[in-house]
């Protein structure tokens, strides 16, 4: 995996490619580290130069600010994946409703207007009926329309 680090935006990366990339960026800037302080051998640059001390603090700073920043980062993924556990719990809980089931079923909501439920047992039963199937799909036809009847007959329990 490659991570270009010409630019610091971290949100569009997931915390598991941040973590991956992580020590490779350690060893990076290691070694980048160790190269300044040849090139500055090579240069004649003076280790107590100030002008680099400051430099070298300011890059520090700004390194504690990425750590903090990525910590939140983690600490609102952690927060986010909690809401979404939730949520998904909530969902699986209004999904396996009895009655939702028993709708859904024949294609309907539980919402679904007395009309549209009406409209759509009459449907659904001429569909199903097995005079309307070839002799070879009858036993199907017959099961498949005796199912929908005791759904619908379910239904009607239910709005009464």
């Amino acid at each position: 995996m490659m991570i270009e680090i010409d630019e610091l935006d971290f949100r569009r990366y997931s915390p598991a490619q941040l973590a991956a990339v992580r020590p490779k960026l350690e060893r990076l800037a290691d070694i980048t580290r160790r190269n300044l302080r040849l090139l500055d051998g090579v240069l004649g640059v003076e280790a107590d130069d100030s002008a680099l001390r400051r430099k070298h603090e300011l890059v520090r700073a700004e390194l504690a600010e990425a750590r903090t920043q990525i910590e939140t980062m983690r600490h609102d993924l952690a927060t986010a994946r909690t809401w979404i556990d939730q949520l998904q719990g909530r969902l699986a809980a209004i999904e396996d409703d009895e009655e939702d089931k028993l709708y859904r079923s024949v294609g309907l909501a539980a919402t679904a207007h007395t009309v549209v439920v009406a409209a759509a047992r009459r449907a659904l039963l001429q569909h199903h009926h097995p005079d309307r199937w070839p002799p070879e799909n009858k036993a199907v036809a017959t099961m498949n329309f005796q199912a929908v009847s005791v759904a619908f007959q379910r239904i009607k329990e239910l709005r009464e």
